[in-house]
């Protein structure tokens, strides 16, 4: 999931940033004041930046969490979406007629198909209507996305002789690609187990190795949802 800035989630970047310092300040506070009064000594000083970098990390990289979680949501929601496509294209011959029977589930999707019903309304065709919805902002799954391009790209004259237009939408390995989570259930399965083997092998049972394997652990999921997440660019079909 690529996320060029915290616009996309609808907060102003420079606040955002403000934000995650405060909380990587107060953090890093936070733990040296409860190490002083356990009397850890300068321990205290590395616990604290440690929790400093954990809190920076989880604050600025909750767009990208947002998003992914979206994403998930429409995947999932992809099916069904596309059956409905297919079925109000079919029986309208008609895409502006089509967006304004189509419904969805995921907030961020219902709320895009709720600004192309208005600007449908409007007048708008289905094109313009769709790219001044700002997808950008709300379409985060490539099948969803799929969905859209096709219902804005058919023939009417193709649809009314009974051709299948939306022949990609329910392809079952586009969606394989798009959930990669068998990786992610493996991956947090076996981490913890490699992590706490490898912190009784180097006998790093202390309160600061504890705490930076916790660290690591927390980084290593994130980059793996990460990987396991949607990737979506808007503006080109796909080849």
């Amino acid at each position: 999931m690529r996320v060029q800035s915290w616009e996309r989630v609808g907060l102003d970047q420079r606040k955002a940033l403000a934000f995650t310092l405060a909380m990587a300040a107060s953090f890093f506070v936070l733990v040296i004041v409860v190490g002083d009064q356990l009397r850890i000594g300068s321990v205290s000083f590395v616990l604290g930046a440690m929790a400093a970098a954990g809190a920076g990390y989880l604050v600025s990289t909750a767009p990208m969490r947002i998003l992914r979680v979206a994403a998930f949501q429409q995947t999932l929601e992809a099916p069904s979406f596309a059956a409905s496509s297919n079925i109000y294209l079919k029986s309208t011959s008609s895409r502006t007629k089509t967006f304004l029977l189509l419904r969805a589930e995921e907030p961020r999707l219902s709320s895009f198909l709720a600004e192309v019903r208005r600007r449908v309304l409007l007048g708008y065709d289905a094109s313009s209507a769709t790219l001044g919805a700002r997808p950008d902002s709300h379409l985060f799954s490539e099948a969803v996305r799929t969905v859209i391009n096709s219902v804005v790209g058919v023939d009417r004259a193709r649809v009314e002789e009974g051709e299948d237009e939306l022949d990609g939408m329910l392809n079952s390995s586009g969606l394989d690609e798009e959930t990669k989570m068998p990786l992610f259930i493996a991956v947090s399965f076996f981490l913890p187990i490699m992590l706490m083997l490898f912190a009784a092998m180097t006998k790093g049972t202390g309160l600061a190795a504890m705490g930076a394997l916790f660290v690591l652990e927390v980084i290593v999921l994130d980059l793996t949802l990460a990987i396991s997440g949607s990737t979506v660019t808007w503006g080109r079909d796909k080849p």
